[in-house]
């Protein structure tokens, strides 16, 4: 007679006998494949309902007035700065000269935070100048890696190609992001009231890549888009 392991974990009675039977069984199993009961074994996983997307799927939420994201997955508590995210912005103004520069720029405050819920990438909008009363502002996207995180620039397109992956074309004021699957809104806007939606997919990294462009209100100039690719 063979036993089934679904049948006595449905019939158990939690009996002295019972419960001797399962104290052979796993003597047996730590003896021979103790690997099967460790906490990040399948059969533990699975018996929790826990699978490796679950586990590192983060929770995410914008702290300390702005100045710092703080995550959790993968049972540890991350607190990411600001300033830890950077990026070269392509023809920035320069109040100096007035003329644009390439300048690399640090974040100033998180403007607005999104999770891809069938990525668990962690998508930030940064706020990243202030200068002549021109925003300048980017998108980066958090990749959750066990005992840790990547960073990665989203790329803008504009008059020039990227020197390198670290580069982009800024944004202005940074109003929302949001998933449509694995499609990335991002809602920005100026200080002339015109307002655009960026469309980002997937790509060959988790940094995606810039798919279109779509102007909602232009109320002055040719509107938001027109700038993107030029």
């Amino acid at each position: 007679m063979s036993m089934s392991l679904v049948n006595v974990a449905h019939y158990s009675q939690q009996l002295p006998r019972q419960n001797q039977a399962l104290t052979i069984l796993q003597e047996n199993i730590e003896s021979t494949h103790p690997e099967w009961l460790s906490d990040g074994s399948t059969l533990t996983r699975t018996w929790k309902n826990q699978t490796d997307h679950e586990r590192f799927f983060p929770e995410v939420e914008i702290i300390s007035d702005r100045k710092q994201l703080r995550g959790e997955w993968g049972g540890n508590t991350y607190t990411i700065d600001v300033d830890e995210l950077n990026v070269l912005v392509l023809d920035h103004f320069d109040i100096e000269t007035g003329n644009p520069v390439d300048r690399e720029l640090s974040g100033d405050f998180f403007a607005d935070v999104t999770v891809n819920r069938l990525t668990g990438h962690i998508v930030v909008g940064v706020a990243l100048d202030y200068v002549a009363a021109v925003n300048t502002s980017g998108i980066f996207i958090i990749d959750p890696q066990p005992g840790g995180y990547a960073i990665y620039p989203v790329q803008v397109p504009g008059s020039r190609p990227f020197p390198n992956e670290s580069s982009t074309y800024g944004l202005r004021v940074i109003d929302s992001l949001r998933f449509v699957e694995e499609t990335l809104l991002v809602d920005h806007g100026d200080a002339a009231s015109n307002v655009s939606i960026m469309i980002f997919q997937p790509g060959n990294t988790p940094a995606m890549e810039y798919h279109d462009c779509v102007d909602v209100v232009v109320r002055e100039g040719p509107g938001l888009c027109s700038r993107v690719g030029e």
